[in-house]
């Protein structure tokens, strides 16, 4: 049992600030890649990794045609990968030398042209489960709205109505066919909004 002294307890000493646990190679892979999936981010890192002595903000905003605000964003996505030295240029850290290391891996021979377009051809038109089901409930949706517009629109010159619903009734069954074909098509060949879409909800990098 701890002492008393003078009815109250010693202080406890300081917790030790725990080390900071190895990372593993998945976790070491995913912030790689991560990091190399954008266009943007591979040409600063390139950049960064060209310049003697690193690269200032000013240098990398010149030659990107990017706003101050896209610029922030992708810098901000590549620390760990690069950092700052006392003159205010940026660097490569040993991970962003890694993640170069892995960028001039990667050449192109000429024997390789096909399986690039088979690989590219793929991966425009395949995009996450999950998406593809919204996809199709839109769709659902939609030809349930159009079914309904439509026997509205049948009531509607059967029995007699005024010109502004007629007019009202078209208008929403041309939108409603295009939203469809819309749909259809983006389930086909995976449009860049549903890129944009994949990644907002976190199902891509």
């Amino acid at each position: 049992m701890t002492p008393v002294k003078n009815g109250f307890l010693p202080p406890k000493p300081p917790f030790k600030q725990a080390k900071a646990l190895k990372p593993g190679r998945d976790e070491v892979e995913e912030v790689v890649f991560q990091a190399l999936a954008s266009t943007e981010r591979r040409e600063i890192l390139r950049i960064i990794r060209t310049r003697e002595g690193g690269a200032t903000y000013s240098e990398i905003l010149g030659e990107l045609a990017l706003t101050t605000g896209n610029l922030n964003y992708h810098l901000k996505q590549l620390e760990g990968l690069i950092e700052k030295d006392e003159e205010r240029r940026y660097r490569l850290t040993p991970l962003g030398e890694r993640a170069m290391a892995v960028l001039r891996g990667v050449d192109v021979p000429e024997n390789l042209g096909d399986y690039v377009s088979a690989a590219r051809a793929s991966q425009s038109l395949s995009m996450h489960p999950f998406v593809s089901r919204l996809i199709l409930m839109a769709v659902a949706f939609d030809c349930l709205f159009l079914a309904i517009w439509g026997y509205i629109a049948y009531i509607a010159a059967t029995e007699g109505a005024p010109v502004f619903v007629y007019a009202v009734l078209a208008f929403l069954l041309v939108a409603g066919v295009v939203a469809l074909v819309g749909l259809v098509r983006a389930l086909r060949t995976a449009p860049e909004y549903v890129r944009r879409l994949e990644r907002r909800l976190g199902l891509t990098r």
